[in-house]
């Protein structure tokens, strides 16, 4: 009953209406105020314009350009967009940063983040951190779990047998997804073998058409000298992992080899230090943990990165500093989000009940 009701179009129109209220009442100036002391960092992957399909997997946590455009002038008009190092000195010896601070970062290392995101960035004078996949430079390619994904919606097949002949329908549109979501959600109990073994079993099932890649600049990679223009452009170039694996799965070489091996590659080519780490999928006690921060810290990071929600405060961990995710979202949404209304809105009603 709850999924349904969360499924349904009259929550779709509560949820948005609701975000209306908050944007259009003032009401967002009171949530801004309460976390005016501290840092708002924003996690972004994929900006692209108009033309990708809002239902499908591999485009969730796509932002339009349009929309990211209005979106960083939101930013500069009700906070402060900040460098890296002006964090790094704010935390590491109490420097001072505008009250409204907001850290800009952008996972991944796609090829948009140079096509798409960089020349609105410039537009502003808006620093950013690009947290980057160091195996995949230069490359076209699909990520392990956006393979699946890709065989799961476009394949011609209508049905997935997965672990414990567990049958997944792929009639349509709707169960493609949901089946994609069911598919990461297994991924994260299995070991690292397990997972290969799946991948296989999976291939076997969807075979793919031979031919041109569907939505083929989705899957490009920033190269070195992309990086490099980057760089000059007042953005910092942080590790990502080598493959964007679910850390916690790993073998205990497996996981010391993407964590230290993303910080070498990317130094080497830089020739600078590279000073953070965003945990692939980030979420705690699910893709990471205390091996990989204490990793983290090990080799050399200043900072870790996750994908849970939250403001930075002085006092936080700095090996495991909260992100607030943004993905396609209305305005009314995105301005409820990085006030931090939602999360404080749920905290009343956890400490109520």
């Amino acid at each position: 009953m709850r999924e349904s009701l969360y499924n349904s179009r009259f929550y779709s129109k509560a949820k948005r209406g609701f975000f209306e209220f908050l944007y259009r009442s003032g009401v967002l100036s009171a949530f801004r105020h309460m976390h005016r002391a501290e840092l708002l960092i924003l996690a972004y992957h994929d900006i692209f314009p108009t033309g990708f399909p809002e239902q499908n997997p591999l485009f969730g946590m796509t932002v339009e350009s349009k929309e990211f455009d209005w979106q960083l002038d939101y930013l500069h008009e009700k906070y402060n967009p900040i460098t890296f190092q002006q964090f790094v000195e704010w935390f590491n010896h109490g420097a001072s940063i505008p009250r409204h601070a907001v850290l800009i970062t952008i996972d991944d290392g796609h090829k948009n983040n140079l096509q798409h995101v960089l020349p609105l960035l410039k537009k502003r004078n808006t620093p950013a951190v690009c947290f980057v996949l160091a195996q995949n430079l230069g490359a076209t390619k699909l990520l392990w779990f956006e393979e699946a994904y890709y065989r799961i919606m476009f394949s011609s097949k209508k049905s997935l047998t997965m672990r414990r002949d567990d049958h997944w329908s792929l009639e349509d549109a709707g169960q493609r997804s949901k089946t994609c979501g069911k598919l990461f959600s297994l991924f994260r109990t299995l070991s690292e073998d397990e997972q290969q073994e799946q991948l296989a079993h999976l291939r076997r099932q969807l075979p793919l058409e031979e031919g041109e890649l569907q939505f083929r600049g989705r899957f490009e990679f920033l190269s070195s000298e992309d990086l490099r223009v980057l760089r000059q452009n007042n953005v910092e170039i942080a590790a990502h992992s080598l493959s964007h694996p679910i850390l916690a799965s790993l073998r205990a070489e497996t996981v010391k080899r993407e964590i230290v091996e993303s910080k070498q590659r990317l130094e080497e080519l830089q020739g600078v230090p590279v000073r953070a780490f965003a945990y692939p999928f980030g979420t705690w006690g699910l893709d990471f943990g205390v091996r990989e921060m204490e990793l983290v810290q090990q080799c050399g990071f200043y900072f870790g990165f996750t994908g849970e929600s939250g403001f930075v405060g002085r006092d936080s961990d700095r090996f495991a500093l909260p992100r607030i995710s943004i993905g396609r979202m209305c305005h009314a949404h995105f301005a409820s989000t990085v006030a931090g209304a939602l999360s404080s809105l749920k905290t009343m009603v956890s400490v109520s009940s």
